[in-house]
């Protein structure tokens, strides 16, 4: 028993001798790290950074792409007013569209030349310090020149916005900007008439001209010079660019012409009319199709096809039923799909009328011919 309690005793204080080692025992998990604020701070730099960047990119495309749809919009209505208000003016009327381009270009290197002149005479008479009237007669010569070669030049424009303004928007587009130019030359000339007989006035009184005065001729002679270059440069411009346009355009359409001129060749009666009163029903549609096909200055490759058939189911049925003067209704229709198929359709306007006063009225050939349905031909032949 007493044994007993010893070892009882010795077991409990090994107990607690290994408790209090374990809780003596340093701790095996590593302790946290220390924070990086600088690494932390860094990267919120960046971040920031990066969405000023994405943000600024995000609104410099907003305000760049809000600007070309303004100047799209303003170039758009700049040329509509332009369209909408033209009026071919008399002397310019019977000018093709290269013959136009041709003749503005060279007018505004006219208009450049006589800017050049006057503002040459200008910088002569203000070189001494003094002008003369003889001098300021001069310069007015030329601004008279200049002011004439102007009217004439918005005279072609005008002419060409009427006549031509369903070319590529690109050469109208171009045509403003030098109208816009012509403006500010426009201008300019009217500030230098404004001097120039303000200088007369002083002149004539017999006074001294006041150095503002000689330096404002000075600089609207100059100024006039910059734009009427820049109308020369940009006239140039336009006029190769329409030339090519109008060059790509006439391509295009010998291109079409050639290929409706193949259809027409290539087409063949599908359908023949039995007797001569088919017949003249057949020319009266032809004559109205065509006619419905003028309506619009244009002939598609539709209408085309529609009038070539036409043209040679009556060109059979003609040789199959003799009318009156067959060989000619056959004549004019060969000649008026032609004009067609080429274009000429103010010509073929004339064909028309032609063709469509030479067709027999329904009933109007008398005895021998058979009614539609009767199977027969004119003569009573089967």
């Amino acid at each position: 028993m007493h044994r007993i309690g010893i070892v009882f005793t010795f077991l409990s204080l090994l107990g607690t001798f290994l408790l209090a080692a374990c809780s003596s025992a340093p701790a095996n998990t590593p302790p946290p790290p220390t924070p990086d604020v600088q690494a932390t701070v860094n990267a919120a730099v960046a971040a920031t950074a990066t969405a000023e960047a994405m943000l600024q990119e995000m609104v410099d495309t907003a305000v760049e792409e809000a600007v070309e749809e303004a100047v799209d919009a303003a170039v758009e209505e700049a040329v509509n007013e332009a369209l909408a208000s033209a009026t071919p003016q008399p002397e310019y009327a019977t000018y093709s569209e290269e013959e136009l381009v041709v003749l503005i270009e060279e007018t505004s290197a006219e208009a450049e030349a006589n800017t050049e002149a006057y503002a040459e005479a200008t910088e002569t008479a203000v070189s001494d310090g003094e002008v003369t009237a003889e001098e300021v007669e001069t310069i007015e010569l030329y601004v008279s020149l200049t002011e004439e070669t102007l009217t004439a030049l918005d005279a072609m424009i005008e002419t060409y916005y009427a006549l031509y303004g369903e070319t590529a928007d690109a050469i109208l587009v171009e045509l403003v900007a030098i109208e816009e130019e012509l403006a500010l030359l426009n201008e300019n000339l009217a500030q230098m008439t404004a001097v120039l007989e303000e200088i007369n006035t002083t002149l004539e009184a017999g006074l001294t001209l006041a150095e503002e005065t000689i330096a404002q001729l000075e600089q609207a002679a100059t100024e006039a010079q910059t734009v009427a270059n820049q109308v020369a440069t940009q006239a140039s411009t336009w006029a190769e660019l329409a030339q090519a346009t109008a060059g790509q355009i006439q391509e295009n359409v010998t291109a079409v012409q050639d290929d409706l001129m193949n259809l027409l060749t290539n087409t063949q009666p599908d359908t023949i009319a039995t007797n001569a009163e088919e017949t003249i029903t057949m020319l009266l549609n032809y004559a109205t199709t065509a006619n419905n096909a003028l309506t619009d200055n244009t002939i598609s490759t539709t209408e085309m096809q529609s009038l070539a058939q036409l043209g040679a189911n009556i060109i059979a049925s003609l040789e199959a039923n003799p009318l009156p003067q067959a060989d000619m209704l056959i004549n004019n229709i060969n000649t008026l799909n032609t004009q067609l198929a080429q274009g000429e359709l103010q010509n073929a306007r004339a064909s028309l009328n032609t063709l469509q006063a030479q067709i027999p009225q329904p009933g109007s050939l008398g005895g021998g011919i058979t009614l539609p349905g009767g199977g027969g031909r004119p003569g009573g032949r089967p």
